[in-house]
């Protein structure tokens, strides 16, 4: 059995629209002024009381600033011109790998369960998810805890699992864990800063992706 673990934002979808948008309104109600776009997108993939530590400064009331963020969140999802976006060749991949017997799917992401299983569900994904790893769930990315209750979860080894993402933090989060991570080009992170977190392969588009995880199925099949 192998265990793919995929990043939500900015692996699966493009959500750098909602992103900015929910920095701008939240930072605004509480009189900070708004981080940069590379400011906020740099920091994807962390929870979010460490995402607004860091852009707000550690004297931020975070507890409530995260309060506001989870009450606008379903609100700018509601409006299409700010709502997440699957990647094309998103759907199709997932749901050829659900399709496989011997593959599991998991998602590790920074959001937390409320926010990130209706987005799932949204798009009809939720149930290719054997795992679905959270900021309410574990420590933030990098730290390893994610990966490895999904392991648990799923009943696969490490030496099984390959975890994709879009940051420098599911690469060191994948290496922590002892688990293969490969990085794709398209998200928040410059694909040197992914080699340089120790991707041991870089996807540039979906369609390599593809390739890279059936090539991976299938060597563990050659191994058996």
């Amino acid at each position: 059995m192998k265990l793919i673990i995929f990043d939500f934002d900015g692996t699966l979808v493009d959500s750098r629209k909602l992103i900015i948008e929910s920095h701008r309104v939240v930072f605004g109600q509480f009189g900070f002024a708004p981080p940069s776009e590379d400011e906020s997108l740099s920091l994807i993939g962390m929870s979010l009381e460490l995402v607004l530590s860091q852009l707000a400064g550690p004297d931020a009331p975070v507890g409530n600033m995260v309060a506001a963020y989870q009450h606008l969140l379903p609100l700018l999802r509601a409006d299409a011109a700010f709502a997440e976006v699957p990647f094309g060749g998103a759907a199709d991949l997932l749901a050829e790998l659900a399709g496989h017997g011997d593959v599991r799917l998991g998602i590790a992401t920074g959001h937390v369960s409320k926010a990130v299983e209706p987005a799932l569900e949204r798009f009809g994904w939720l149930n290719h998810f054997c795992t679905v790893q959270t900021a309410d769930k574990a420590p933030s990315k990098p730290h390893p805890a994610m990966i490895l209750q999904a392991l648990g979860e799923s009943d696969v080894d490490a030496d099984d699992a390959v975890m994709i993402g879009d940051t420098a933090f599911d690469i060191e989060m994948a290496r922590a864990a002892r688990v293969s991570g490969v990085g794709v080009s398209w998200g928040y992170h410059r694909p040197d800063r992914l080699r340089a977190a120790g991707a041991s392969r870089l996807a540039t588009d979906m369609a390599e992706l593809r390739e890279v995880l059936f090539e991976t199925i299938s060597s563990s099949r050659r191994e058996l």
